[in-house]
């Protein structure tokens, strides 16, 4: 399955990996993020400017809008 690419209608929490634990930053309004799976309400991987971050999906759903074509 292809990643597909949401763009966040809101600031929206995410995991980031930071000297072996997960630290909470905010991913502003406007950015994309790209995930294999929304499914459930679980955290998931995405991915966010090269980086690899956890999300929960619903927040996605919810805060996102997905992005057809180039994003």
């Amino acid at each position: 399955m292809l990643p597909e690419a949401f763009r966040l209608n809101m600031p929206t929490i995410a995991l980031f990996s930071e000297d072996g634990r997960q630290v909470a930053r905010t991913i502003p309004q406007g950015s994309v993020v790209r995930v294999n799976t929304l499914e459930g309400n679980k955290l998931i991987e995405a991915v966010w400017e090269g980086k690899i971050i956890l999300m929960f999906a619903q927040d996605i759903r919810s805060r996102g809008e997905k992005v057809t074509g180039p994003a």
